[in-house]
């Protein structure tokens, strides 16, 4: 059984796939990661959601991707955040597997609706033929500092792990409001465009990034063995400084 927690501390952004050995993704590989989509839980059980998985010789995909994990969904509330839901739990299970990865959010797919759903985002991947080649050490990774995305009393093992959550441009857009025993979390909107990234897709990948951070904040509570019930709003992308997305009750 994967330990997805500790795969947390593994799993780095494989922005070129180089001297990763010559190991390949066999149709096992890739069967196995169809049958792994269908049983991750979502954010939203009635968000209709389908993966489509395309060869380097499909499509030219560069960075030494060997193929790319194309994420396509119906458009309701918080479809996008469900997207970065669901596709970081199938990222850190793929990191068990010793397949690098890498959320591509400038990536172009060849086809925009698939099975009746319209693309979200891509995630690259190749083999990696040893686990020493992922991250050594997560703390030595760019993050903000931890007060500047959580305010009030810390929770330790949670507070200063849930820092290492990918993110579009790591623009980690996420700040943590703790009022006793309520978690309130936000999506943080810095004005103007955030690296490559244009002003209008920076809401657009931010809601994809905060369903990650989502799944990284839920992993650290069980690790922590907290109980927790939570309640999700819906962000339709405004250009507020903060804008709510979820409230978890301990």
């Amino acid at each position: 059984m994967v330990d997805f927690y500790e795969m947390i501390y593994k799993r780095k952004s494989f922005h070129l796939f180089r001297n990763i050995g010559d190991e390949k993704l066999t149709e096992n590989d890739l069967q196995d990661i169809r049958t792994t989509y269908e049983k991750i839980e979502a954010l939203y059980s009635d968000i209709k959601t389908d993966i489509r998985i395309v060869s380097s010789d499909e499509k030219v995909l560069g960075r030494g991707a060997e193929h790319a994990i194309e994420i396509y969904s119906e458009k309701k509330d918080n479809y996008l955040m469900n997207a970065g839901y669901i596709g970081e739990m199938l990222d850190l299970y793929l990191v068990s597997k010793n397949i690098g990865t890498l959320w591509f959010g400038i990536g172009k797919p060849e086809e925009k609706e698939y099975n009746g759903l319209s693309f979200v985002i891509m995630i690259l991947i190749a083999k990696v033929d040893s686990p020493e080649k992922f991250r050594k050490d997560m703390f030595k990774s760019k993050r903000k500092l931890l007060g500047e995305i959580w305010e009030g009393e810390q929770i330790p093992g949670v507070s200063e792990i849930v820092r290492f959550a990918p993110s579009a441009c790591n623009s980690q857009p996420w700040f943590v409001k703790r009022e006793e025993n309520i978690l309130k979390v936000y999506r943080y909107r810095k004005s103007g465009r955030i690296g490559i990234m244009p002003s209008d897709m920076v809401s657009v990948m931010n809601r994809i990034d905060m369903g990650i951070f989502i799944r990284f904040l839920e992993l650290c509570l069980q690790h922590e063995n907290y109980e927790f019930s939570r309640e999700l709003f819906v962000d339709e992308g405004s250009d507020r400084e903060l804008t709510i997305n979820a409230q978890f009750v301990l």
